[in-house]
């Protein structure tokens, strides 16, 4: 199903050239190199790529001649070169200090393969270049360490005069077809339609590390029936071109991929549809105010009110496929695959969002993006769990339960920092509302009766009645006594009562302070000894709420509402 999808979104593609096609793929290019027509390099080799940060680069893509031998090399690299475009070891015969005689002899050996006597688009001018190149310039060249560097990527030859590659020339690109096409393959039953065809041997790979396949067999424990390799999931050369190439477009998009933790996700519709647009923003937003988050927020505001806007209302029907995917040693392991209609997916969403739903401040964000919620486990990014992001993505978008570790995050942070804001009080709301079916109020209740609930009114109660008399202190009895009041209330309410005796004596307004806890404690019969991790959840979101009344500037009455 996975791959007849992927199959379908090429063909989509193909239709308005958003895809190569077969024996191309859409490749980064790092630097090029500018020759004349006798092969003689001008200059220095161009560095086109754009810094973002530190390690990370914006490439010149191209459409490059691709097989898929080149795409999984590794054993073989040094005789498996690409045509006219490829890297520095191959172009130059250098890596660093070290001379790669065989990669640089087997790329001259590959276009004279492919070119045979022609002298049509540039061919030659490569030729003569690769010729009389001395591996040893290369450390010369002015940025050599980048060029051969990790973050070179690939080299590309140029023509003195034209501003496109010699390999994107329509000559050199029929060459290269032509080539291609005469490329023999074993036949068989491929898995993808259970007809017969040409069959590809090994599954392409992604840019995942060092490289990883969706579909591999790398150890004999992975093997069946004494058949190796791609042979135990057969494949036509077709099938795995399309979907490969299909596959490659979504992890290069940056509207229909997201990737949160160690899970990248991947999501297309089967027809063209704004959607595919809009979802990454609706489940990652940049939280950016400007014109270009206007449309945004119009779609969020439309599902939050249960329904399509005006531009999707005819995709309601059409599928929506969403592919879960994280690495796994040398393959991409499937961490989910859901396919749903668009009206399907946008009330997963609308859940979601509903679940969320906490009483907040002009200064919170009103959708929060998965990447909000995960900041909240951890003390730094870099502490949040990697496996968390693909967890929290799957129960967006397939509806199941939210999970656990998301909540167990919440409530630890909160213990060790004792801060309790209005995204920790919304997630702590969905996983309870979600996965344990309690009904929560997104905003204080007071007539609400559950020990957990009264009891984290009463704490922020009583530290309201500390500040009354101390004034701004460096540490309230939130800072010392949060976590004992939340998970063993017996041990430290009584003592907490005490003291705010001591408290209410000393206000100028100590009787507000008397009245507010009696109506609470009026419904508390006895302090439990423990609370366990949902209770503690629905003390932390009381003690918000009461918080948020207690300090809520009064409403002013314009001269207009007035009656």
């Amino acid at each position: 199903m996975i791959f007849q999808s992927l199959i379908e979104l090429y063909d989509r593609l193909d239709k308005t050239g958003d895809v190569p096609s077969y024996g191309f793929s859409i490749e980064d290019i790092g630097f090029v190199v500018t020759i004349d027509k006798a092969g003689n390099m001008i200059g220095q080799p161009e560095d086109l790529r754009v810094k973002i940060t530190a390690q990370k680069y914006e490439f010149r893509t191209s459409e490059a001649p691709y097989t898929n031998q080149v795409n999984v090399r590794a054993v073989n690299a040094a005789t498996t070169p690409n045509f006219m475009v490829d890297k520095a070891d191959y172009i130059f015969g250098m890596s660093g200090v070290t001379q790669k005689k065989v990669h640089h002899e087997s790329f001259i050996k590959r276009i004279d393969e492919v070119c045979g006597g022609s002298t049509a688009g540039g061919v030659m001018a490569v030729k003569m270049f690769l010729k009389n190149w001395n591996p040893e310039n290369s450390v010369d060249l002015k940025e050599w360490k980048e060029i051969c560097g990790i973050h070179g990527k690939w080299v590309a030859f140029r023509l003195a005069g034209d501003s496109g590659f010699v390999h994107e020339r329509s000559e050199v690109k029929a060459l290269w077809a032509n080539f291609i096409a005469k490329e023999e393959f074993s036949s068989g039953v491929s898995l993808t339609d259970g007809s017969i065809h040409n069959l590809q041997s090994q599954y392409a790979q992604f840019k995942f590390g060092s490289g990883a396949s969706f579909v591999s067999f790398n150890e004999d424990a992975y093997l069946s029936y004494g058949k190796k390799g791609g042979e135990n999931a057969p494949m036509s050369v077709e099938a795995e071109f399309k979907s490969s190439s299909a596959l490659k477009y979504l992890f290069r998009s940056k509207t229909q991929r997201l990737r949160i933790g160690d899970a990248t996700t991947v999501f297309w519709a089967e027809r063209k549809s704004p959607i595919e647009t809009f979802m990454g923003h609706v489940l990652n937003p940049s939280g950016e105010d400007n014109e270009a988050t206007i449309p945004l927020n119009k779609f969020l505001d439309a599902v939050r009110k249960g329904k399509l806007p005006n531009e999707l209302k005819a995709d309601g029907n059409i599928k929506f496929y969403i592919l879960g995917l994280s690495l796994n040693k040398a393959r991409l392991a499937l961490r989910f695959w859901c396919v749903c209609s668009v009206d399907e997916l946008m009330t997963r969403v609308l859940d979601h969002f509903q679940c969320l739903e906490m009483e907040r401040s002009e200064k919170d964000i009103l959708s929060p993006g998965i990447w909000h919620l995960l900041k909240e486990t951890a003390r730094e990014t870099k502490d949040i769990s990697p496996v968390l992001g693909g967890a929290l993505m799957r129960s967006i978008l397939t509806g199941v339960n939210y999970p656990h570790s998301l909540y167990q995050g919440v409530l630890g942070r909160i213990r060790a920092d004792r801060r309790i804001n209005y995204l920790r009080a919304s997630i702590l709301k969905a996983v309870l509302q979600r996965n344990h079916k309690k009904e929560v109020p997104m905003s204080l209740d007071t007539e609400r009766r559950e020990i957990a609930y009264l009891l984290g009114r009463l704490f922020a109660v009583l530290e309201k009645a500390q500040l009354d008399a101390l004034g701004k202190i460096n540490s309230t009895i939130k800072d010392r006594f949060f976590s004992a009041a939340s998970s063993t209330p017996a041990t430290v309410f009584p003592r907490l009562i005490r003291l705010s005796q001591h408290h209410i004596e000393k206000a100028e307004y100590g009787a507000v302070s008397d009245r507010r806890i009696s109506e609470i404690m009026e419904n508390i019969d006895s302090f439990p000894v423990h609370m366990n991790l949902q209770d503690q959840g629905l003390f932390a979101i009381a003690y918000y709420q009461q918080k948020n009344n207690l300090y809520r500037k009064k409403e002013t009455i314009t001269e207009g509402e007035k009656k």
